[in-house]
């Protein structure tokens, strides 16, 4: 029995399994461990357990010789809950250990036998079908049934899916023999029963949703059409289905809603921008206007100019060229023309310039530099990073108390020299830390950390920094201030690996 390709189930005399061979178990999808010892019952639909005041194997064994051993097609469960139409025959047969009752089942064929037998529920297509052989006007739909570019199947009222094509089988990721004989209404979605039922009743119907094949496991998205098909008397005789796979359709639909939420999100951003823009152009412009209409009104009356106008009207020059620089900048880095010089050079005097430069910016602050005795060489852009240096030790001084110090630390690390500026300042959020250097980034709390202007200083000095091989990071800690590292490869470096921070060494000199 093991080697037959027939399915079958054997039963004692009270109709509990007792074996099953493995094309059993494959068509039905029980093992015999799982089965033996089980009531046949588990296997059969609840309106089938009690058929004409018999069960169900003891009506068949009673039929037995009205049928003259033909077989009925009958409904079976198979594991899960989805049901086959299969043609069943029965046989029983005293033994030593009592009655045996030997079940073997067939796939129905295409074109079943068709009579009266209550359990066979075929229905007048399919019957008119099976008495009529195949013509040459079916052969030409068949083919056009198979080759349809999308998914098609057919059920009859029972409702039993009688026919698919290819393309259906491919959807689903099952098999033609999984599928054909499945009952509909034990599939384990509402609204494709719910579709079936309207179809039965005459009306057309729809579904677009995930559907999980309950014979693969595959989930797809998809639509499908329900018609119902009626007869030359406008009785409805089963029913059609079509259906599309809208996976592409659906990753289509979720790429345009995020270029959406992108585009959205960006012309929020801009408009930000554009508001703290105004607001930061503005802010070195009125005192600029004020102290310039100042030095005018002195030079009308012939008064001496005093040179703390000139200087205030010069920073707020500065203040604002800084500004536009930054803009410019920014939008170079986008078109990828920001144009970097490289040339053998001394990060050693880089700093000390940008130093003396933020000199008139240091106020009450004090600067403490550490740096190695020996020249510290690189190939680089030296106006750019000391635009780099220049915007770390801004940020340093500006968001730290008047009378705190501010220490630049110079190192060599294996083949990369390694900048720090620490501060006493307010510190950063660590869930803002990575988005410091994010274009047009402002803290959100300002009462907190607000490395602010126009959210540019920090963008451009990663992108100078990276296009120099190297690589820019914080580590802060709220209320304990900040530390930025900036790691550039030394002049003799291959293609050296940045480091990570640790305690630098060297020699310290005071800036007072």
């Amino acid at each position: 029995m093991d080697a037959m390709a027939d399915p079958l189930v054997a039963c004692d005399g009270n109709e509990r399994v007792l074996y099953l061979n493995p094309a059993a178990e494959r068509l039905l999808g029980w093992k015999l461990m799982e089965l033996a010892g089980q009531p046949f019952e588990l296997l059969v639909p609840q309106r089938l357990h009690a058929f004409d005041g018999q069960s169900f194997l003891r009506y068949l064994l009673r039929r037995r010789r009205a049928l003259s051993g033909r077989p009925v097609r009958a409904s079976l469960l198979c594991r899960g809950g989805p049901e086959l139409e299969l043609e069943v025959t029965v046989g029983a047969a005293e033994s030593e250990g009592g009655e045996r009752i030997t079940v073997v089942l067939r796939r129905t064929p295409e074109f079943p036998d068709y009579t009266d037998e209550p359990l066979e529920r075929l229905s007048s297509a399919v019957r008119t079908r099976a008495l009529h052989p195949a013509s040459t006007g079916e052969r030409v739909y068949q083919l056009v049934f198979e080759n349809a570019p999308m998914g098609l199947f057919h059920f009859d009222t029972t409702p039993t899916l009688l026919a698919c094509n290819d393309y259906f089988v491919r959807l689903l990721g099952s098999s033609k023999r999984a599928l054909i004989g499945l009952n509909l209404f034990s599939l384990q979605n509402e609204s494709i029963m719910t579709c079936v039922r309207e179809v039965l009743e005459g009306r057309h119907a729809s579904y677009e949703g995930d559907y999980r094949s309950i014979t693969a496991g595959k989930v797809t998205p998809v639509r499908v059409h329900f018609a119902p098909c009626l007869n030359e008397c406008g009785e409805v005789e089963g029913g059609v289905g079509i259906v599309e796979d809208v996976t592409e359709q659906r990753t289509a639909e979720a790429e345009r809603s995020r270029l959406f939420r992108e585009a959205q999100e960006a012309i929020r951003v801009r408009d930000d921008f554009l508001t703290i823009a105004s607001h930061e152009l503005k802010t070195p412009l009125t005192p600029l206007s004020l102290r310039l209409a100042s030095l005018e009104r002195r030079l009308e009356r012939h008064e001496p100019v005093d040179p703390t106008l000139l200087r205030h009207a010069r920073q707020h020059l500065v203040r604002l060229a800084a500004l536009i620089n930054d803009l410019l900048d920014a939008s170079r880095i986008e078109a990828g023309r920001l144009a970097l010089h490289f040339e053998p050079t001394r990060l050693d005097s880089i700093v000390e310039r940008a130093l003396t430069v933020m000199d008139a910016e240091r106020g009450q602050h004090r600067i403490d530099y550490s740096h190695p005795e020996e020249p510290v060489r690189i190939r680089g852009d030296p106006y750019r990073l000391e635009q780099v240096i220049a915007n770390l030790l801004e940020n340093a001084l500006k968001y730290s108390p008047g009378d705190s110090t501010v220490r630049v630390t110079l190192d060599v690390r294996g083949d990369f020299a390694l900048l720090s500026v620490a501060d006493e300042g307010i510190g950063i959020p660590h869930d803002q830390q990575e988005q410091l250097f994010e274009r047009y980034f402002r803290a959100r709390n300002v009462s907190v950390t607000s490395y602010g202007g126009l959210g540019l200083g920090l963008y451009i000095s990663r992108d100078i920094v990276e296009r120099h091989g190297g690589r820019i990071w914080v580590e802060s800690e709220v209320g304990r201030g900040s530390t930025f590292y900036v790691a550039l490869p030394l002049l003799s470096a291959a293609s050296p690996t940045p480091p990570e921070p640790r305690p630098p060494t060297g020699s310290s000199q005071q800036v007072h």
